[in-house]
C-alpha cells in the first residue's frame, strides 16, 4: 500500500455528510437514502473509510457480514476528485484480505464495474438459478424477482 493515503475502520472517522451526499446524490444505487438511513447502515456494518494524505475523507466502502460465512460488499465509492489514483482497487484489495473476512463467501451487486471486481476474485455467481432476491420498491410494492406471482 502507498503511503499518500491511509485505510481505516474507525467509524468515528467517517465524513457521514459526504457519504450521505455521495450516495444520495451522486451513485446510481442510492438515490433517495436518507441521512438516519445512512446513519444506520454504517451502525449495523463493518466500514472502511479512505484518506488522502492530509487526512481528507476520499472514500467509503462496508460490509455486511457474520463473520464466520458470509459476506457483503456495497456502498463502496472513491470521491469523484480522486479517481484514477488505484485508491478503490487499493480498497477493494484491503477489504478482501481484512483477516476477520478471511475465507468467506462474498457477494456484491454492481452495474458497471464488473472488471475491478474480477480483479479479487468476484465472478458471476456460478448457479445464478439458486439466486432469489426479495426488492422493496419506493412505491412500497413487493418485487419478486422470482417469477412467482403473488399469493
Amino acid at each position: 500500500m502507498e503511503n499518500d493515503f491511509t485505510i481505516s475502520t474507525d467509524k468515528n472517522e467517517l465524513d457521514i455528510s459526504t457519504i450521505h451526499d455521495y450516495l444520495c446524490n451522486r451513485s446510481y444505487w442510492g438515490k433517495g437514502r436518507t441521512i438516519e438511513t445512512v446513519r444506520k447502515s454504517i451502525d449495523n456494518s463493518l466500514c472502511y473509510g479512505v484518506y488522502d494524505k492530509d487526512g481528507f475523507f476520499v472514500g467509503f466502502a462496508r460490509v455486511v457480514t457474520d463473520y464466520t460465512v458470509f459476506a457483503y460488499l456495497l456502498d463502496l465509492f472513491i470521491l469523484e476528485s480522486h479517481r484514477s489514483r488505484g485508491f478503490g482497487k487499493s480498497l477493494v484489495n484491503y477489504i478482501v484480505n481484512d483477516e476477520s473476512l478471511k475465507n468467506l463467501r462474498w457477494l456484491l451487486d454492481t452495474k458497471d464495474a464488473h472488471g475491478l471486481y474480477q480483479k479479487f476474485g468476484f465472478q458471476v455467481p456460478a448457479f445464478p438459478e439458486k439466486i432469489l432476491e426479495r426488492r422493496k420498491f419506493a412505491n412500497n410494492r413487493l418485487h419478486l424477482s422470482t417469477g412467482a406471482e403473488a399469493f
